[in-house]
């Protein structure tokens, strides 16, 4: 749940408002945002919980879509000092704390949409 944190942490500023153009793990046809998705990766004993996660955008054009995109990937690029996440009630009752949010990659476009929309992908890593 902690990439629903990070979702709510870029609510918190002002990237968009969860359930109207930020979304958590898919982002139906027709609807314009971006949206989180859990990535899964390899916990090893006595090391640092690791969260990776994809962020994907659909604007009104795909000019739009990268410039959602291009946005929170500045933001978060620039938030390595953040060390602790919201919670977001009722899904989580209390926030994360000492998290490292790691650089995001640089933008890439993993096709189009049925209705010719680009949508771009960036992905990211949280310890925690």
């Amino acid at each position: 749940m902690i990439t629903l944190s990070l979702l709510k942490y870029l609510e918190d500023n002002g990237f968009g408002k969860i359930d109207k153009d930020l979304f958590f793990q898919k982002l139906a046809l027709g609807r314009k945002g971006v949206y989180i998705a859990n990535v899964g990766n390899q916990q090893l004993r006595g090391e640092r919980r690791a969260q990776s996660y994809e962020l994907y955008s659909r604007g009104t054009d795909d000019v739009d879509g990268y410039k959602r995109l291009s946005k929170i990937v500045d933001f978060l690029n620039n938030s390595y000092g953040v060390c602790g996440l919201p919670a977001v009630p009722p899904a989580t009752d209390k926030g994360y704390r000492n998290v490292a949010i790691m650089p995001v990659s640089t933008i890439t476009s993993v096709g189009e949409d049925d209705n010719g929309i680009v949508i771009y992908s960036a992905t990211g890593t949280i310890y925690y």
